[in-house]
């Protein structure tokens, strides 16, 4: 379950078994280490940021983290990540906050450059709308940077993390800077006091970047950045991608003001602005996307033959391709009903799709047949020919059952998994010596299974899921060389046991459930 196990690791996954499996380390920073993990009784992925124990020995450094944690905790807004829980457990410091499934800004940039103007606009109202939420309860963020902005994968919704620097109420004069020199205000960077206004100088920075791939000012040193901001004028980011429009440059510059009086008095402000210049977002999720773009193509090679037919020349190859691309189609259709969406689903975004490309030919001033003629995929697929295409494409299918993890497993088999991958890696003098481990396993992941769809999702759930875990931490330390093979043997015996006593449980059910018929 994860590339790198170490005994620091190992034990923290003992103290949070049964109620978090840990999968993975993401990533790790000054303040903290974050996992991936799976919630047992919600059966969601979540991330756990996890101060490293030596750090949390030092009192102001074990404050501050928990400080963010708790502003976070206290702000409830779909663009900023949900804090679920803060716990002090020993030597283990940690929150539990929303996994986000994506990637963060800069991390989108540097893999496909820098982004659309529409997605520009897009992001950047979205982090207008969570930092007017949190300056409203008097928080300010301090730090927005393109790394602390993750973008999901499927939703495509912008979401603000870290907190770890923000501030709550009236701020005054510091000679302390604290933030990234690259985003800084200049009131920041002069150790001013700073307000709301000081994060929307550092969002409009962050987005300088997102269409230009640089920061309105680069130089050499920390200094010499911070210098910039006080002293320089801000470039225009036109300068560096002329296609951004006159009036989302406007904005930035003004977010770019030295002087905070000269900004947008509000992220809320800010938002609207960019509303104005943004109008609708017709942002179909990626599966729908594909989709369109594959019946775009198949119905503009479908007209392409029967015009070549209709005039007498040989339109048989392209429709050849056609239906091949038909038969694509259908796959797309299938893999789209698997996953939950309905044609209404498919509908609406094919209308959405219509719309964005009218306001595309309102721009150009495009005559009406190009429009007619460009129009006409969408009519196809969104009419009751696409209504039929979905219904034959279904055909044999079984009902989705959605999760609450997308497209993933539940934590149980996760973890058996996992346990067995570590079992079957050890040396065979190991594997026979623990023969019963594989069945342990199996014993404990069907008896959780029957749980869970049961409903149970309370103590007896995590008991199985617990001692679950405890096999596969006590196989880790097998496989590192801790402990032996007679230490884990107590371990899968006290695990069987407990399957067994899920068995009886379960049975007492089972017999009320016929008495009460």
């Amino acid at each position: 379950m994860t590339a790198s196990i170490t005994p620091e690791f190992l034990s923290f996954q003992e103290i949070l078994a049964g109620r978090y499996s840990l999968e993975r380390e993401l990533g790790r920073g000054g303040m903290g280490i974050v996992l991936l993990a799976r919630d047992v009784a919600l059966d969601r992925l979540v991330a756990i940021k996890l101060l490293p124990p030596d750090a949390a020995e030092v009192p102001d450094v074990r404050e501050r983290f928990l400080r963010e944690a708790r502003t976070a905790a206290g702000l409830s807004h779909p663009n900023i990540v949900p804090i679920h829980s803060v716990e002090e457990q020993g030597k283990f410091v940690f929150f539990v906050m929303g996994y986000v499934d994506g990637e963060s800004l800069r991390q989108r940039v540097e893999r496909s450059g820098p982004l659309t103007v529409r997605q520009a606009t897009k992001f950047m109202q979205e982090v207008a709308w969570a930092l007017a939420y949190a300056h409203e309860r008097g928080v300010v963020h301090r730090d927005i940077k393109p790394d602390n902005i993750m973008l999901e994968r499927d939703g495509d919704r912008a979401i603000v993390m870290d907190f770890g620097i923000a501030t709550v109420g009236p701020q005054r004069p510091s000679t302390e800077i604290v933030g990234t020199a690259r985003y800084m205000s200049p009131e920041q960077a002069s150790g001013d006091m700073i307000d709301r206004r000081s994060d929307l100088y550092s969002l409009a920075a962050t987005f300088f970047y997102a269409l230009a791939a640089r920061a309105p000012f680069e130089a050499g040193s920390r200094p010499a950045l911070l210098a910039s901001h006080v002293s320089q004028p801000a470039p225009s980011v036109r300068e560096f991608r002329a296609e951004v429009p006159p009036k989302l440059n406007e904005i930035i510059e003004r977010c770019l003001a030295k002087d905070p009086a000269d900004r947008f008095p509000s992220g809320d402000e800010l938002a609207k602005s960019i509303g104005d210049i943004r109008g609708r977002d017709f942002r179909a999720p990626p599966l729908l996307r594909r989709f369109m773009r594959n019946a775009e193509i198949s119905t503009a090679i479908m007209l392409a033959g029967t015009g070549m037919l209709q005039a007498g020349r040989n339109g048989f190859g392209l429709n050849i391709i056609f239906f091949a691309v038909l038969v694509q189609l259908g796959s797309a259709a299938r893999r789209l009903l698997r996953e939950g969406y309905t044609f209404d689903d498919i509908r609406a975004a094919l209308l959405a799709e219509a719309e964005l490309q009218k306001e595309e030919s309102d721009a150009i001033q495009e005559r009406k047949i190009m429009r007619r003629i460009m129009g006409i995929w969408h009519r196809v697929w969104a009419s009751k020919f696409g209504r039929l295409f979905f219904r034959v494409a279904g055909v044999g299918l079984k009902k989705p059952k959605h999760r609450a993890i997308p497209g993933g497993e539940a934590t149980e088999f996760a973890i058996g998994r996992a346990a067995t991958e570590v079992f079957d890696a050890l040396p065979s003098e190991h594997r026979k010596k623990l023969g019963g481990v594989r069945q342990a396993i199996e014993l404990l992941e069907e008896r959780a299974e029957v749980l869970r769809a049961g409903g149970d999702t309370g103590a007896r759930l995590t008991q199985a899921v617990a001692a679950l875990e405890k096999v596969r931490i006590g196989l880790l330390r097998l496989q590192a060389g801790t402990i032996t093979p007679g230490d884990l043997t107590a371990q899968v015996a006290e695990a069987r046991e407990i399957g067994e006593r899920v068995d009886q449980v379960l049975e007492a059910q089972e017999e009320v459930k016929q008495l009460l018929a």
